[in-house]
């Protein structure tokens, strides 16, 4: 089937997501922007403009819309293109809330159209190997995963410091980094309890914390901040037998596990002005990859292949009714309530029982 495709939104995500359609050899209906300046950028690039977005849903060439837009037109521009009969893609988040979600959602299945939302960061290889190591119990039964993403430049400044136009890290890297754990972990979320911070005097959260416990009592902490000049590791597992981290996006890490199940004693150390035989270290030279010593090994953060055009090509099959979304509305959703549960309990300083009877929707 031919997909011809309206942009709507001719910024940063707008030009990423024409160029990857267009390397996939799909039509690119034309372009809707409310900015004079990014009309004529379009048109300088041979892109066709519409007059507005009534005009582009009137194009009945046109079978899909991808919303590129800041976040609070993301619900009338995807009410407005089911109705027009359009299948929709739109960047994350989905929605400003879960009640929108779920009105979206609803006029979807009455449309008998598509509603996706992009989710790229699925596609990352750090979650990936993460996700296979969790799931292989590479370093034994996992009891603690963090997930955090650090920077040191603010919130950029455009509407993302607005929170009537759902600006803020939580709806930014949050949705990202809480979608993945939920993925990862297959099993019902108990509690949820966020912090948010205002280091850099924004209206809105420059960072956050949100710990997160499930059923099977896997513990998670997700992280962003925006004022850190020292990173820490991007993802960290700690299991029954080892730990696992990747530092970066260059994936440095490594994994550092027990060779056997029995553990030889301890030696008391100096530490301070006491001594530790509980918190002696292993002494093991990290820089020495597959080196055994004081009953742990070393090894490297192991790699896998991931395309982020699946997601293209999934939706496409979705169009056709040819696949089951790889993008589920109930994990959005899902992402969604455990983003507000968090913000409920900075709110209010408690932590918030989630009372989830749901697992992972999507793999």
């Amino acid at each position: 089937m031919d997909h011809r495709f309206v942009i709507i939104g001719y910024g940063t995500m707008g030009l990423t997501h024409i160029k990857k359609l267009s390397a996939l050899g799909v039509h690119i209906a034309g372009v809707v922007d409310i900015d004079p300046v990014a009309r004529e950028e379009a048109a300088e690039a041979g892109l066709h403009v519409y007059a507005d977005l009534a005009h582009a849903l009137a194009d009945e060439t046109a079978t899909a819309v991808f919303i590129c837009t800041p976040n609070e037109v993301h619900k009338p521009i995807a009410l407005a293109a089911l109705a027009a009969g359009k299948h929709v893609i739109t960047e994350k988040p989905a929605m400003l809330s879960s009640e929108e979600i779920e009105e979206v959602v609803a006029a979807e299945a009455a449309s008998g159209k598509a509603f996706i939302v992009h989710q790229n960061r699925r596609w990352d290889e750090d979650y990936l190997v993460m996700k296979q190591m969790y799931d292989g119990m590479t370093v034994g039964r996992v009891g603690y995963i963090e997930s955090r993403i650090d920077g040191s430049r603010g919130i950029p400044g455009d509407w993302r410091r607005d929170p009537a136009r759902g600006g803020g890290m939580i709806l930014d890297w949050g949705v990202h980094l809480v979608d993945r754990i939920l993925l990862m972990v297959p099993a019902p979320v108990k509690t949820v309890y966020g912090r948010m911070s205002y280091t850099m005097g924004s209206r809105v959260e420059d960072g956050f914390m949100i710990y997160i416990t499930f059923a099977n009592g896997v513990e998670s902490l997700i992280a962003c901040t925006t004022d850190n000049y020292v990173p820490g590791p991007k993802f960290r597992l700690n299991g029954a037998r080892g730990t696992a981290t990747i530092d970066d996006w260059a994936m440095n890490g490594k994994i550092v596990r027990r060779v056997e199940d029995s553990e030889p004693d301890a030696v008391p150390v100096v530490a301070g002005q006491g001594m530790t035989k509980t918190m002696a270290p292993r002494l093991v030279d990290y820089s020495k990859m597959l080196k055994v010593q004081d009953n742990v090994e070393v090894l490297p953060i192991p790699r896998v292949e991931t395309d982020v055009n699946d997601f293209y090509r999934n939706a496409f099959a979705v169009f056709e009714g040819a696949e089951e979304k790889a993008v589920s509305n109930e994990s959005v959703l899902r992402c969604m309530r455990v983003l507000e549960a968090a913000k409920t309990s900075y709110e209010t300083n408690k932590v918030v029982d989630f009372g989830d009877t749901d697992t992972y929707v999507d793999h």
